[in-house]
């Protein structure tokens, strides 16, 4: 299946990552990798699905601070278990992790990972917007963020390169809702622009970029009142968390505002 398609069909092994992990195959659905170290393993080796994951950097993923003399043959550990998660929802066929090298691959399809999978039809959005082609721009959001729940990768270990995809898989979702929203307002569904922003922009109070989103959508809804009262709480959370004011383009939005 190509990360073109809006529809995700079942594989032989479907690996979820976003909001808690499970595999689930032709034998059972859902199954957990017991343990946050092993379902970081599953994450880790699933993110590069079909690519060997060197042993060095399986380590980092796993350990917050220095490893500890017996990280390699805990790490043999975690990759037992999560085989025996593998195998349990994958019994009878082909064996998915696999020692390689110096390393570890997990032998799925970058589109049986639901990341990868909705990264793609993210990546597809964008682009799509960029071109001016806004029906593709909300047939390929629309289905990626409906798979694509708010804690996106969720109870990792707290290391270094967990912690970093952690935040780059948040990013590119409040990315995708502030593109959607943009093709929404284009297409002129203002209120459904409003419905995805609102949430957003209450959870992330200095996102610059959602709060500018959701002043306009509010204005053009007629609701001027609201619109400031998003300006304002900005205004507010910059100075006093950052002790920065609000952006160019924010003022400008605000200015307009108030003059109507």
């Amino acid at each position: 299946m190509s990360v073109r398609s809006t529809v995700r069909v079942q594989r032989e092994v479907d690996v979820r990552l976003l909001g808690g992990s499970s595999v689930s195959g032709p034998t059972a659905g859902g199954v957990v990798p017991g343990g946050v170290k092993t379902r970081t393993l599953l994450v880790a080796l699933a993110l590069d699905a079909g690519t060997a994951v060197s042993t060095e950097r399986l380590l980092d993923y796993l350990w917050e601070r220095e490893p500890p003399r017996s990280a390699v043959k805990n790490l043999q550990l975690y990759v037992s278990r999560l085989r025996r998660c593998l195998d349990t929802a994958n019994t009878g066929f082909a064996r998915l992790l696999v020692h390689v090298g110096h390393g570890y691959r997990l032998d799925v399809r970058p589109e049986a990972v639901d990341a990868l999978w909705v990264d793609g039809l993210a990546r597809r959005g964008a682009a799509a917007l960029r071109q001016g082609d806004l029906p593709t721009t909300v047939a390929a959001l629309t289905p990626a963020l409906a798979g694509w729940p708010v804690d996106g990768l969720a109870g990792l270990v707290p290391s270094g390169p967990a912690t970093t995809v952690t935040a780059l898989w948040r990013e590119r979702r409040l990315a995708a809702v502030e593109h959607l929203a943009t093709a929404k307002t284009e297409l002129g569904a203002w209120a459904e622009a409003a419905d995805l922003l609102a949430p957003q922009a209450s959870a992330h109070p200095a996102r610059e970029s959602s709060q500018v989103l959701l002043m306009r959508v509010l204005a053009h809804l007629g609701d001027r009142t609201g619109a400031i009262g998003v300006y304002r709480r900005l205004w507010h959370v910059l100075d006093s968390d950052l002790g920065i004011k609000p952006g160019v383009e924010a003022r400008a939005v605000y200015e307009e505002i108030l003059g109507d």
